[in-house]
């Protein structure tokens, strides 16, 4: 119901203007997984069929021949994902009833600085540093794209000042990665930069039940993006994930902050 307060907002704000919605534009960013999911066809990886210049030449596969399109149809399957899903429905009717600019963006998973230590990348990289177990869901085979979230920062401001209006545009790092993968990958980087010796910190891997509904694969196709305006990520994997495990290293302070709740007392006194 959020995007659809904002939609009415945006519409009784910009029809008030004699213009009406002259220079105006209301870019709504949302996330594949409104797509629904993707089998894992090819467990151990196969060529994908597009790369960019930030393509990791250790690490640059697919697991799957399928992936998620603009025209891909929504196959939601989670509660959260719908919503998501609904969200993106009202934008496109907005634009289709009255004539509201509007943009789509759906992006793949997020990682970087100042993320919420609830998510797997800063949750991993503050247990390991604390020496505490890092949970993975079931075997860890689940797969996902990444996206360095500066790069996310880079397309969005592309397509807004660029894009076409009532155009969907996937927003991707190129980038699939098993999450038993990611993590070793994080242990190795957190190992290296705190000076201890290299794995380290692989005991900490702790195999938990899998959550209900949890989708095997996500892989976006950003082609589209690439093609029209020219986008593509600056980094490899590899090269983010050194540059958000050195964030989190030298930013311990505004971690404990958050980790400890405190964040949450300025709401209190302020809006409570």
């Amino acid at each position: 119901m959020g995007t659809l307060s904002f939609l009415q907002a945006a519409k009784l704000y910009w029809e008030s203007f004699p213009k009406k919605y002259e220079g105006k534009r209301f870019y709504h960013i949302s996330t594949d997984k409104v797509y629904g999911a993707l089998e894992m066809t090819n467990s151990e990886g196969i060529e994908p069929p597009f790369t960019t210049t930030a393509s990791s030449s250790e690490h640059h596969l697919a697991y799957g021949k399928d992936f998620f399109y603009e025209t891909k149809k929504f196959n939601s399957h989670s509660p959260y994902s719908v919503s998501k899903d609904s969200s993106d429905h009202f934008v496109c009717a907005f634009h289709d009833t009255y004539g509201m600019p509007t943009i789509v963006t759906n992006c793949s998973n997020n990682y970087g600085s100042y993320q919420f230590p609830e998510k797997l990348i800063p949750l991993f990289i503050n247990n390991i540093r604390h020496r505490k177990p890092l949970p993975v869901y079931g075997k860890g085979e689940n797969v996902r794209d990444w996206l360095y979230v500066v790069d996310h920062a880079r397309a969005i401001d592309m397509i807004f000042h660029k894009g076409k209006i009532a155009e969907t545009y996937n927003i991707g790092g190129f980038n699939e990665w098993k999450n038993i993968d990611i993590i070793k990958v994080v242990i190795k980087t957190v190992d290296r930069l705190l000076g201890r010796p290299e794995g380290a910190d692989l005991d900490l891997i702790t195999y938990v039940t899998d959550r209900k509904g949890h989708d095997m694969r996500y892989a976006i196709d950003s082609r589209k993006l690439q093609k029209e305006l020219g986008w593509e990520p600056s980094l490899q994997f590899e090269e983010g994930i050194e540059e958000t495990v050195k964030w989190y290293l030298e930013n311990q302070e505004w971690m404990d902050h958050v980790t400890s709740g405190e964040y949450q007392k300025y709401y209190e006194e302020m809006y409570c």
